[in-house]
């Protein structure tokens, strides 16, 4: 074991762990994972130079790994710098680190019981690592470290030029482990094309890992574990909101907040499943990581905004109100957040919180000429069988799914119906209650907030129009003297979200009349649609788009203007050479070395000769001009056994080219016995010099005349 293959391993280690910075960020990762590193090499180092350390070396490196760990991560369980039972209790639970984090947001909180399983992760390579070093090939000591880069893409896979900086890296590393100990620069050759392959094979593998022929996102352990996280499931806001409204609750108040700039709205729950009687969903709550990024699907500008609210106890549930694009919740304990419809909830509710979120920097115009996103979860899930009545209706005249078309369809319902007014409005949104309510689709009874948004995100999707629905309040138009806008049960309703492509969900209100339009926010989204709602023709006259608005995966990232990274023909390319050179190469060889032996007379001699030379200079003997058979089998005395038979070799040659003499068949055989023998001792040599010569691209190269 080398102290260079040893560096090259937990280098590879240390990589590996850097590879989860998208899940905690790197500036988290690389001081506990490399110090694991660090101190594994060291304690390889004193076992080296101390070989009756060596049996306990397994044991040294974990417990050098362990007070590691602690003295990184788990700083807080020490006393005076040393370990305690605490830092042995968060070491066990660190065992299930790896689950929590996968139920987390990302970049998740950097807190040690999330973080502690990469390091513990990295300790157990290294430990592999320093013991496959003595014990097995070179490249074997790197399958840990690879192990490590392999768990990591299954929380986030690589993509695109880091995928590849990933596997140059890793190129280079197999270059450090494969150099032998004794190593001379002119046998560079050999071991650079071995990495490459080795290289082209990781590049191949890390493409493969990141392109799907469907256009999907790439597979992430994440999805899966997920889909069956703890979530805090109570009584919905959508069921509460009637009693919210109800006489003897409208004016308690449920929250108050501050903000910088005015907003229209605050959302409590959305949900997009509906069986004909309840709306729920089932995207899972996951724990609010330490911010909360823009999603694929938003490719428009964005502007921080941010707010502090205090909740009242009005507010009941575990609901926290807030915003679409959340980014960041303090002084909130455990916060937990659905990223799909950006629900907010707390075990605990704070006294207050300050909350900060991403609001899209767009006009109207952009609203009204956008497409909508198909594609987006839950915005045209099944509904079930739908009344006759119901489907029968009609109003958007067949009109392919646009924004157009979802604000055309807010405008019908606007201008055919009416908003109950007043306590106790009318409650439920199932099909008979929204049959009775959308009636023939002519001026009928006043209907609740809910049943608005429930009719208006059955009929979008009846048109293929992605929509789910809201529940949440409407934001006060002024603020109390201190500053606080106040909030009331009062505010309760609900609203319809349409899914549009490069945008992601956008509120409409098609319960709303002319008298709201006036009190929205300059700036906001409620001014913005009433803006577009304003500019879109009557629905006959849409025009519908030449060809079907591309949605969220399909379009090209706009707003930042950068080409897409041209994966699937680097795969291609890095395919072919790979296999060009695993099948290519030898074949040549095979082919040269028939072509040589059918020459007749001397030529076949000289052709022994070429080919026994080749043989050799492919195990990296160097091969000069004027160089004689024999000076050859004396360069290459450091390989056994085939003097002999490049002693029959020359003796062919001497015969055939200067005893004045013919080539007979009897020269030929001998020449061609020798180069024989010379496989058959090379045969003798390590796999992977054999591996190396079968692909030296070299040898393939016409090398100097011989005299």
């Amino acid at each position: 074991m080398s102290v260079r293959r040893t560096v090259a391993a937990l280098a590879g280690i240390l990589l590996g762990g850097l590879c989860f910075g998208p899940v905690f960020g790197i500036r988290h990762l690389w001081l506990p994972v490399g110090l694991v590193c660090l101190v594994a090499f060291v304690v390889a180092e004193v076992c080296r130079r101390r070989p009756g350390l060596l049996n306990w070396r397994p044991l040294l490196v974990v417990v050098a790994g362990f007070l590691a760990i602690v003295e990184s991560v788990l700083q807080a369980t020490t006393l005076v710098g040393l370990p305690t039972v605490s830092s042995v209790r968060a070491l066990g639970d660190g065992l299930a680190a790896w689950r929590l984090t996968l139920e987390s947001t990302w970049p998740a909180r950097p807190e040690p019981e999330l973080l502690i399983f990469v390091p513990l992760l990295a300790l157990v390579a290294c430990v592999l690592t320093v013991e496959l070093l003595d014990r097995a090939p070179p490249l074997v000591a790197l399958l840990p470290a690879i192990g490590v880069v392999g768990v990591s893409q299954l929380y986030v896979a690589a993509e695109g030029f880091t995928a590849v900086l990933i596997a140059i890296a890793f190129g280079l590393l197999v270059i450090a482990v494969l150099i032998p100990d004794h190593f001379e620069y002119r046998r560079l050759t050999p071991w650079a094309m071995t990495a490459v392959v080795t290289l082209a094979a990781i590049v191949c593998g890390m493409v493969v890992s990141t392109i799907d022929p469907h256009g999907r996102t790439p597979y992430s352990l994440q999805r899966v574990q997920s889909a069956s996280a703890p979530a805090t499931r109570q009584t919905s806001p959508l069921d509460e909101l009637a009693g919210r409204l109800s006489k003897g609750a409208r004016d308690k108040v449920v929250f108050k907040y501050q903000t910088t700039e005015p907003v229209d709205r605050w959302r409590l729950i959305a949900v997009d499943n509906f069986d004909g009687s309840n709306w729920t969903t089932d995207h899972p709550l996951l724990m609010m990581g330490s911010r909360l990024g823009l999603g694929p699907e938003v490719r428009v500008e964005t502007a921080p905004r941010s707010a502090t609210i205090r909740p009242e106890a009005a507010l009941g549930g575990p609901w926290l109100p807030g915003q679409l694009l959340p980014e960041t919740v303090g002084n909130a304990v455990d916060p937990q957040v659905e990223p799909i419809g950006s629900t907010l909830v707390v075990p605990e509710r704070p006294d207050y919180y300050r909350l900060t979120w991403a609001e899209p920097k767009i006009d109207a115009a952009y609203l009204s000429s956008a497409g909508v996103d198909g594609n987006a979860p839950g915005g045209l899930s099944d509904m079930g069988p739908i009344p006759p009545e119901i489907a029968l209706l009609n109003p958007l005249g067949g009109k392919r799914a646009t924004m157009a078309t979802a604000l055309a369809l807010e405008k019908w319902f606007r201008e055919h119906y009416k908003l109950a007014i007043g306590p106790n409005p009318p409650t439920g949104y199932s099909w008979p209650q929204l049959q009775r309510f959308l009636g023939d689709g002519t001026v009928k009874n006043p209907g609740s907030s809910e049943q608005f948004a429930a009719a208006y995100v059955a009929l979008a999707r009846q048109n293929s129009i992605p929509a789910r629905l809201v529940v949440g309040f409407r934001a006060p138009a002024k603020p109390d003297a201190a500053g606080w806008y106040t909030v009331t049960n009062a505010d309760a309703y609900a609203w319809p979200e349409v899914a549009v492509a490069g945008l992601g969900w956008w509120p409409l209100d098609p319960a709303a009349g002319a008298e709201t339009s006036k009190t929205n926010p300059a700036g906001s989204a409620a001014s913005i649609t009433d803006e577009a709602r304003a500019a879109v023709p009557e629905i006959e006259k849409i025009k519908d788009p030449e060809s079907q608005p591309p949605s969220a995966e399909d379009e090209d990232n706009s707003g930042s203007g950068d080409r897409p990274f041209p994966l699937v023909p680097i795969f291609t390319v890095a395919a072919a050479l790979l296999l060009l050179w695993l099948a290519g190469v030898p074949l040549l060889k095979l082919v040269r070395a028939r072509r040589r032996r059918q020459r007749g007379g001397s030529a076949a001699v000289v052709g022994a000769w070429a080919e026994a030379r080749d043989r050799i200079r492919a195990h990296g003997i160097q091969v000069s001009a004027g160089m004689t058979v024999r000076d050859l089998a004396h360069a290459a005395r450091d390989l056994p056994d085939t003097g002999p038979g490049l002693a029959n070799v020359a003796r062919a040659v001497d015969q055939a080219l200067w005893s004045g003499g013919p080539a007979t068949p009897e020269v030929v055989g001998q020449a061609w016995t020798g180069v024989t023998a010379v496989r058959r001792a090379l045969r003798s040599r390590p796999w992977l010099d054999r591996f190396q010569a079968a692909l030296e691209l070299r040898t393939l190269i016409p090398g100097p005349r011989q005299r």
